[in-house]
């Protein structure tokens, strides 16, 4: 694969070429997408097999900031802040990252239909969840499975690294095969625990797990993966003029200063950290990390300074608005969130894919 050939088009030159229409396109985007957020977590905190009406849970909400707006039922403060405020938390935590470490990966593989998983990220982490819920510790603690999921997502991508990335250089293709050499090996193993699995309880938990979703969320699960993300999340959101080079050619990045290997591993590190933090706790959730960067650049441009940033609000609002549908749209049951994300993402991404067949037949 010719790295310079896939680079898409430079975002530093054509933003300088619109003067300061990108800037300006870029904040209204991300006022528009934090509306969308908080309009997506209040009908997420309001709706649900008991109902609340939104204005007592802004109320709620306001209440726990020490401001008193209005009234509101002792059940329903229980039911928002023991059930569905968690809920909400992760579910943004965890489209956040998702969103986030696919522009990141677009970038470094220079490839827009790169996702998290990339990396065999996913693969590892499904294979250390499902063995652990095989093994029963999900019965002990679901702590050992989420765990055991993080821990494989981590070892998943050191092997990545050991074999695609020769004397500590990464390089893109490499990597990207041995990414798919990984998540195949991973994809067996996890196959093989499944076949062997006895038609149980714990089949149920690995086929619900391996959907995705937030049916255990907690604040303790909030806390615990809080900080990783908001570090990881940090990192990338600091990288945008080194994507920015990164997409356009290593030579050109070298020149303008960037240490390729150290910065690749880096956002790589960061990309990782987040996606295993958030699988970690949710599961495999799919699309929100390939389709909402790629929405985005339609509409905001290819220049990571703008597009990380509202990825990152966009995926948060995406993933929240997915949980509320998938708790809702066929009530008393419940769906898993990645049935959702899977059902609405694919042929939203697959009618971007023919609108843009021809450009991406030659950045591909």
């Amino acid at each position: 694969m010719d790295d310079t050939a896939t680079a898409p088009a430079a975002p530093v030159e054509a933003a300088a070429l619109r003067g300061i229409r990108p800037a300006a396109r870029f904040a209204a985007a991300m006022v528009l997408l934090g509306a969308a957020w908080a309009a997506a977590s209040v009908a997420a905190v309001a709706n649900g097999p008991v109902r609340i009406p939104p204005s007592h849970v802004v109320s709620v909400l306001a209440a726990r900031a020490g401001v008193d707006v209005g009234t509101f039922a002792e059940r329903e403060r229980l039911v928002i802040e023991r059930l569905r405020l968690p809920r909400v938390v992760l579910a943004t935590l965890a489209g956040a990252s998702l969103a986030a470490a696919g522009a990141t990966m677009q970038a470094l593989f220079r490839n827009p239909l790169a996702d998290p998983g990339l990396l065999g990220v996913s693969s590892g982490a499904a294979t250390g969840a499902v063995a652990a819920i095989a093994a029963g510790l999900g019965a002990a603690s679901i702590w050992l499975v989420s765990g055991a999921a993080f821990t494989g997502a981590l070892g998943a991508v050191g092997l990545v690294y050991l074999l695609g990335a020769p004397g500590g250089r990464p390089h893109p293709g490499s990597l990207l095969l041995a990414g798919v050499a990984v998540s195949a090996f991973l994809g067996s193993i996890t196959a093989v625990v499944i076949a062997l699995v006895p038609p149980d309880e714990a089949l149920r938990g690995i086929l619900f797990w391996l959907a995705g979703g937030f049916s255990g969320a907690s604040w303790a699960y909030a806390r615990v993966v809080a900080w990783p993300i908001a570090a990881g999340l940090l990192v990338l959101g600091l990288a945008g003029r080194q994507l920015n080079l990164l997409c356009i050619s290593d030579e050109v990045a070298a020149s303008s200063g960037v240490h390729l290997g150290r910065t690749r591993a880096l956002l790589l590190g960061a990309a990782t950290l987040v996606t295993a933090a958030s699988v970690s706790v949710s599961g495999t959730i799919g699309f929100v990390g390939l389709v909402v960067p790629h929405v985005l650049r339609l509409v905001l441009g290819p220049d990571y300074r703008y597009l990380l940033p509202a990825s990152t609000v966009a995926g948060a609002a995406v993933l929240v608005g997915a949980d509320t549908v998938a708790r809702t749209v066929v009530r008393p049951a419940e769906l898993q969130v990645g049935m959702v994300t899977a059902l609405i993402g694919a042929p939203v991404f697959a009618v971007i894919l023919l609108r843009q067949r021809s450009r991406l037949a030659i950045q591909l």
